[in-house]
């Protein structure tokens, strides 16, 4: 009988040694931990237009040179009714990280004493000329990540509408605008977007 209970003790002691191995091996599941950061590379957002950062929204105004060439009747460099000429906006694109969307508007601005200065198309890359249907139309692409564009040229046709028809001065006006010191002015406004 001693010998039984000796034995009963040492196998109920074997018993709580496997019992007590298994509850720590459990117990230190839970209780087993690990830290760590993840480090990211956040995406560039740095777009040119004619060798200036937009980032903060920079103006952009003393970049945009528009030629005239002028023709028989009117000289280069200058504007008049019935002048054509154009502005370059060259953007460079290899600083966006993103696909993105660009969209360009022009209008007359308010302080212009040429109330009939419009944009008559725009052509990209010195490509052919796509004329608006309607004057100062909106401009945009969309410029894909996997698409590989890193620089574009955009060219936007302007002109002196002096078609009676569409213009809103009259002759008078066009020679009280002629004789302004005020320099003709032109809108031109850009936004990029971030395609989801």
């Amino acid at each position: 009988m001693k010998n039984q209970k000796k034995l009963l003790i040492l196998f109920i002691a074997i018993l709580i040694c496997i019992l007590v191995f298994f509850v720590i091996q459990i117990y230190a599941k839970y209780l087993t931990t690990a830290n760590g950061d993840a480090e990211m590379k956040i995406a560039n957002w740095n777009i040119l237009v004619n060798d200036l950062s937009i980032k903060n929204h920079t103006d952009i105004s003393s970049s945009i040179v528009p030629v005239f060439p002028g023709n028989e009747n009117i000289s280069s460099g200058i504007i008049a009714p019935t002048a054509e000429g154009y502005f370059d906006l060259n953007f460079d694109f290899s600083g966006a990280d993103v696909s993105f969307n660009y969209e360009i508007n022009t209008s007359i601005s308010e302080d212009s004493p040429v109330k009939d200065l419009v944009a008559t198309g725009y052509s990209i890359d010195d490509g052919e000329k796509h004329n608006f249907k309607d004057f100062n139309e909106t401009i945009s692409e969309n410029i894909m990540l996997d698409s590989n564009i890193k620089k574009r040229k955009v060219r936007i046709y302007i002109m002196w509408n002096d078609d009676e028809s569409t213009s809103s001065m009259s002759n008078e006006a066009d020679t009280t605008a002629t004789n302004s010191t005020t320099p003709a002015i032109f809108h031109v406004d850009i936004s990029f977007k971030q395609l989801k």
